[in-house]
């Protein structure tokens, strides 16, 4: 199963020390417009869920074709963890959607003003953990974009390859000047293996039975990337 992830940093105001206990003690009760309450994630760990009313109109057609329209209430969610690591506090958002400053707004309502976020990217960094404590990984595809082939040509382009490959050997990109879009790697560890795909964007692909591991190994380094 593929999950997306991204990682925000966040830092609280002075005097908030337990972002978890404001989130329990704000459910989504019948008038509410968001709330919260806990989920069960796609690796097991119990996770925060952020659920939200939304109203979409619903089209329906008669026996003639004339269009009547009708309003119907329903609750979004997007699930997310609260992360501590080395005295940083960050939110590690699954499967994120197109409502991601929702959630943050909701947040920064809750707690006031002094509250502020940043998504981690991974253009200039990647975690460094995840790869040493592994025993098997390889680069396996390769997306790079503003390849500057002359003055005014410009390219995209894509390589995969099952064996893994070394950009630092790759003739084609050799005297270019170029961007990483995004780098996918296979990783073995005791015989089990995962896929993990960073994005200049800051989302993170991962799938395979080695996707818990490869979630906690990536998180060891986040104090790094920023």
């Amino acid at each position: 199963m593929l999950n997306r992830y991204r990682w925000y940093r966040i830092q609280l105001p002075r005097g908030v020390t337990d972002l978890a206990e404001i989130i329990t003690d704000c459910p989504l009760g019948p008038g509410d417009t968001y709330g919260f309450s806990r989920a069960e994630g796609s690796t097991g760990t119990q996770l925060h869920r952020f659920l939200w009313r939304t109203k979409v109109i619903v089209t329906q057609f008669d026996d003639a074709g004339v269009p009547s329209y009708q309003e119907v209430a329903s609750v979004n969610f997007t699930d997310f963890a609260i992360i501590e690591i080395d005295g940083e506090t960050f939110l590690r958002i699954e499967n994120p959607g197109r409502n991601i400053r929702d959630l943050l707004n909701a947040l920064e309502s809750m707690v006031g003003l002094g509250f502020t976020s940043r998504l981690l990217t991974f253009e200039k960094a990647k975690p460094t953990t995840v790869f040493e404590s592994v025993q098997v990984f390889k680069l396996i595809g390769l997306k790079v974009v503003g390849v500057v082939v002359e003055e005014d040509l410009v390219a995209r382009m894509e390589f995969a390859s099952k064996q893994g490959m070394v950009v630092e050997k790759m003739s084609l990109l050799q005297g270019l000047r170029h961007k990483v879009d995004s780098a996918n790697y296979e990783l073995v560890y005791e015989g089990i293996r995962g896929q993990l795909a960073f994005s200049s964007s800051g989302t993170v692909k991962i799938s395979g039975q080695l996707a818990p591991r490869l979630v906690h190994l990536i998180e060891q380094d986040l104090a790094k990337l920023f």
